[in-house]
């Protein structure tokens, strides 16, 4: 029989330290603080897949929870200055917060540091604020309730497995931080300081596998709302951890197994993605709004791979997407169906559909019309509240593109990603030999090199979303070999350099692989 427990397995060793200077803030004495963490790179312990083929083993085992001792238990919070009175945490009546439809286990529980003063240990607190401030707006590009930063936090109080994916993705994302920026001050939010030992976020993430594992172990568990957002958080954690854990699907793979289960094949469908109303609480269970948005961020997350890698998008799209709508929509719902519209791109371009010419020339007209019809009537929203060419005389090599939000941004880079994808599949171009091959490959040369040059001025003139970044480097990955000015190659390795160090996605592989492209072309 699968174990209940009240109150989290096993924790990681305490591994912070808070130092503190009093400085006045507004006024007040309050403790500010500089960062310091450990610039160690994490290597993570062998995997090996489960939940179907989709959930890694953690490298080492949780242990469960001891019988309840005669004395009251005591948490090591030394760091708080409180005791732990988990017999106090909340009363019966909370019975919202509670989420009694799952009975103990790894989608119910309070964390093991849970008192009557606080739910978390300064390290875990820490890394729950680090996921809420910075981390969220990774998942929520076109979420316009912002599931990531407002509900998710919350439920993670409640839901183990939701927890520990949120400290994994969190400690990864600030040892890799830490390591690119090779020692310097990594600011937190309001001046806390946080000693942030580089394993981490192994030790969470293998609590969270355990959690999972158990999960797939036992046949009254579900793969419900937590689980599938535990996956995509963990799938971004994988993907910042790509120079320490080598490419690596094992979290897409899961996240595929829970799409799967739920029967919806139609759900990255143009007609109806605009998806459910919020849910009116947030610990509502199930929570069809938090399902939605996780699959959303799903979605956006697979591009970059689907791009980098050459290969079709990997979850369920609608092969009736109605691309003639075009009715009053929010820009949060177009910018939702432009990102359908790429998948369903990805799927013709890399997919293994063995389409006669006819066919794929009819099927590539229907999705080019897409673009068109969005280059001669784009949704009021998507209009540039400003643009200025670029000047490469003047050092400025990309356009400025200003937009009002982050979701209109990413509509316009995934139409710019759409066109990438449009231009390199045109059975025109393809299948034409002969003379006047050279001129044609001139002609698409410039065409994705000023694609690529959009991608980088809407990323570089908006306000700092991370997302973004990732978006304009997929752009610079695919078509960054066809610049041939060296100011343009210094440009864009710069930016490349500046998304490592401010965000820590990894970018020196690209880096290197296009320095050598560009050596091999002159």
């Amino acid at each position: 029989m699968t174990p209940r427990v009240k109150q989290d397995h096993t924790r990681p060793e305490a591994s912070t330290t808070p130092t503190t200077d009093s400085r006045t803030i507004e006024g007040g004495e309050k403790p500010t603080a500089h960062v310091s963490l450990s610039t160690g790179s994490c290597q993570q312990g062998g995997c090996r897949n489960n939940l179907q083929g989709a959930v890694p083993e953690a490298s080492s085992p949780r242990q469960q929870d001891p019988k309840p001792p005669t004395a009251p238990v005591v948490a090591d919070t030394s760091n708080l200055g409180v005791a732990n009175e988990p017999d106090k945490a909340l009363p019966d009546s909370a019975g919202e917060f509670a989420r009694g439809r799952y009975p103990l286990g790894p989608l119910h529980g309070l964390p093991d540091t849970n008192s009557i003063t606080a739910y978390l240990s300064w390290e875990e607190a820490c890394l729950i604020r680090h996921f809420a401030e910075n981390l969220a707006q990774w998942f929520e590009t076109s979420d316009r309730d912002r599931h990531f930063s407002i509900v998710v936090p919350e439920r993670a109080m409640f839901c183990p497995v939701l927890r520990y994916a949120v400290f994994t993705a969190s400690a990864g994302h600030l040892t890799r931080l830490a390591s690119c920026r090779r020692g310097k001050e990594v600011n937190l939010a309001n001046g806390v300081s946080l000693r942030l030992n580089p394993e981490a976020a192994i030790r969470y993430h293998d609590i969270c596998i355990s959690y999972l594992l158990e999960i797939s172990n036992d046949p009254r568990e579900e793969y419900n709302e937590d689980v599938l957002t535990a996956a995509t958080i963990l799938r971004f954690y994988e993907q910042i951890e790509a120079p320490s854990l080598g490419h690596s699907d094992t979290y897409l793979n899961a996240i595929k197994f829970i799409v799967n289960t739920q029967g919806k094949e139609s759900f990255y469908a143009y007609q109806n993605i605009q998806g459910p109303s919020p849910n009116p609480h947030v610990h509502s269970t199930p929570s069809l709004s938090l399902h939605h948005s996780a699959c959303l961020s799903a979605l956006r997350q697979e591009f970059w791979s689907a791009f980098l890698h050459q290969r079709p998008f990997p979850f369920p799209v609608s092969s009736t997407n109605n691309y003639s709508l075009c009715d009053i929509a929010t820009d949060f719902i177009w910018a939702n169906r432009i990102f359908v519209w790429v998948a369903d791109l990805l799927i013709f371009c890399f997919g293994n559909d063995k389409l006669g010419m006819e066919e794929r020339a009819r099927r590539w007209r229907k999705l080019k019309a897409v673009e068109e019809q969005w280059q001669q009537s784009s949704p009021p929203a998507f209009k540039p509240i400003y643009y200025r060419a670029a000047d490469p005389a003047s050092g400025k090599y990309f356009p400025e593109i200003w937009h009002m939000n982050t979701c209109q941004v990413a509509g316009a880079q995934h139409v710019e990603l759409g066109r990438i994808l449009l231009a390199v599949s045109d059975p025109a171009r393809t299948s034409r030999l002969g003379l006047g091959a050279w001129s044609r490959s001139q002609i698409l040369a410039s065409e994705l090199r000023n694609i690529t040059r959009r991608l980088c001025g809407l990323a570089i003139s908006n306000r700092p979303c991370p997302a973004a970044w990732v978006t304009a480097m997929v752009g610079i990955s695919v078509c960054g070999e066809y610049f041939t000015d060296t100011g343009e190659q210094d440009a864009l390795v710069r930016l490349l350099q500046r998304l490592e160090y401010d965000h820590a996605w990894p970018t020196e592989s690209t880096i290197q692989a296009l320095r050598n492209a560009w050596e091999h072309a002159t």
